[in-house]
């Protein structure tokens, strides 16, 4: 029984060997990607520095990831264009309604709290050049 429960710490102890370390990022997609960690991303949203469509933060690295083996950013901001080729037929976004019901009492004196309805007014078009 004593085997057993040595046995059992001593993988518990192993198995929690990992979680000590400094923390590292890792970007397996290749050159000219940004890698940053989630708090790093929304300090610069917040600071103005990272807008839509923009490769990497322009805000300075801060924190653990400056930390954790130098600069995250590889680039500066690219802008991502959506391209469609001449002549292919493009799908609209489908048109939806959102619709707020606040709460009610019932002829029967039941109360109903406040919820959303979600309507969907248009299941989109094909746009055809």
């Amino acid at each position: 029984m004593k085997g057993v429960t040595r046995l059992g710490v001593l993988l518990a102890l192993l198995g929690l060997g990992g979680c000590g370390g400094a923390p590292r990022y890792g970007c397996p997609v290749g050159e000219g990607i940004s890698c940053s960690p989630v708090s790093d991303i929304y300090a610069a949203v917040m600071a103005g520095g990272l807008t839509r469509g923009s490769a990497s933060p322009e805000a300075p690295v801060s924190g653990e990831a400056a930390d954790a083996g130098g600069p995250v950013a590889a680039s500066g901001p690219r802008t991502v264009v959506a391209t469609v080729t001449p002549g292919a037929p493009v799908l609209t976004r489908p048109e939806q309604l959102r619709v707020w019901v606040r709460r009610w009492e019932d002829a029967e004196g039941d109360l109903h709290d406040e919820t959303y309805l979600f309507l969907r007014l248009d299941e989109g078009r094909w746009s055809l050049p």
